[in-house]
């Protein structure tokens, strides 16, 4: 039988230390399975056998580090665990493994501005909603970019929203759900080579519906009146700008540009994106591929929209987009400054979606049919399975071609449409005073309209 030793710090402190690096056990006659090995240094150990009758020993620590009573303590703790049949050797090599697979896994775990270009490339997202979440992660996000995902804390959350929404309460609301999006995504689509999911926690911003946060949004009603209307269009007409057609320094582009929104009810971005090869010059329609409802929609052109397309096309060269940006291959992007232009030469407030509104507020005011509305501004005809009466009910292009024709009376004043047909063109550097040019044209058209007028009564 092994001999023991009552264990003292005066009795281990007299140990001489063995140098020839020859192991010598001293073991505790107080705590069984407990001792002292003493070679160049002194540690404390434990051993004892496992319930399978295992032998299993354990260092401790280095006396000086641990004080003996130290030892003691964590010797029971060791031996009860041993004794519950948990192997303390087994378990420090798992814990490291699980430390060291928990630092190999953060580092799978993306940041905000690395998940979003990984959202970006995977998900089918329109122009418009990637232009709106640019805006978010460079914008409202920009000190979030680079700070990893499952470190946003719901308090962030909410502090960030309460901040957002002292600047826009829509744009608040917009940047919580592109959050959301771009977190439920990662953590649906990070997996472990165990096939686990690495996020388990849920989005942060769940707080925001649990606690009932999210900005309450009036929809908007905007539109330009029909009293407006006239004003408006002449206004768009007698507005100069120098266009960005290199071929074409006066151009029309802003003007075309606005037009092509009231007169089809498209939408801002749908606008700005539109190519040649959708649009067909031939028959007088154009298509939206990139669509809110992800379907297609080819519409006929009323006649002074089609005259409109086919003149720019004479100035197109070989750009792809029909309102072409500064760049090659590219469009034209944010109009408010032709719009703030507008409303300040004929003080009526809009928006681009106003536009879109007016576009679908006269249709009705022409008693066009509910069904033929939907279609021109590409609206589903029905929510309801049941109701069978959208398949009875086939709204034909020529439909289609009267309503654009019928809403185009309405926006442009025959002055308007005068000014329209009859369109100084003004090549680069052909004038000095090209403004003035284009001036006196537009007055001699407005004059001899307002004569006819005259004489017509």
């Amino acid at each position: 039988m092994a001999q023991r030793f009552k264990l003292t710090k005066s009795f281990i402190d007299s140990l001489p230390l063995e140098e020839s690096g020859k192991k010598v056990f001293y073991r505790d006659s107080l705590i069984i399975g407990f001792g002292l090995i003493v070679t160049q240094t002194k540690t404390y150990f434990i051993e004892t056998r496992m319930p399978n009758g295992q032998n299993k020993r354990k260092t401790i620590g280095k006396h000086g580090i641990y004080t003996l009573e130290q030892a003691r303590t964590e010797a029971k703790r060791l031996l009860l665990l041993i004794d519950q049949g948990i192997d303390p050797v087994a378990q420090k090599k798992q814990l490291k493994s699980n430390f060291k697979t928990a630092i190999e896994l953060n580092k799978l775990i993306p940041s905000l501005e690395e998940a979003y270009q990984n959202y970006k490339s995977k998900k089918n997202l329109s122009i418009a909603t990637i232009d709106a979440y640019d805006r978010c992660v460079n914008n409202y996000f920009f000190d979030w970019k680079n700070i990893k995902i499952i470190n946003f804390t719901q308090k962030m959350v909410l502090d960030k929203h309460m901040e957002l929404s002292k600047r826009s309460l829509a744009q608040a609301n917009l940047a919580m759900k592109f959050l959301s999006a771009v977190y439920n995504f990662t953590a649906s689509t990070l997996f472990d080579e165990n096939d686990e999911k690495i996020i388990k926690d849920k989005s942060p911003v769940g707080i925001i519906y649990q606690e009932k946060k999210w900005n309450k949004i009036k929809r908007r009603k905007g539109y330009i009146r029909s009293d407006q209307i006239h004003d408006w269009s002449l206004g768009v007409c007698t507005t100069w700008w120098v266009g960005n057609q290199n071929t074409n320094a006066r151009a029309y582009t802003n003007q075309d540009y606005l037009f092509l929104l009231i007169l089809t009810g498209l939408r801002r971005e749908e606008g700005e994106t539109l190519e040649w090869n959708n649009v067909d010059l031939k028959y007088g329609t154009l298509k939206i591929t990139d669509t809110k409802n992800h379907e297609d929609l080819l519409l006929p052109m009323g006649e002074m929209l089609w005259h409109i397309m086919r003149e720019r096309k004479k100035f197109s060269a070989d750009n792809k987009y029909v309102f072409p940006g500064m760049k090659p291959d590219s469009h034209i992007i944010d109009k408010r400054n032709v719009r703030e232009s507008i409303t300040e030469s004929t003080r009526i407030q809009f928006t681009f979606h106003d536009l879109r509104r007016t576009f679908g507020t006269i249709a009705n005011s022409l008693a066009i049919g509910s069904y033929t509305i939907k279609k021109l501004i590409n609206h589903t005809t029905s929510d309801d399975d049941n109701d069978v009466t959208d398949g009875y009910i086939q709204v034909t292009f020529d439909d289609l071609r009267k309503a654009m024709n019928l809403i185009e009376n309405v926006v442009l004043s025959d002055l308007a449409k005068n000014l329209i047909m009859n369109r100084l063109y003004i090549e680069p550097n052909s004038t000095r005073n090209a403004i003035g040019d284009w001036q006196q044209h537009n007055e001699k058209f407005i004059q001899s309209h307002n004569w006819l007028a005259d004489h017509s009564k």
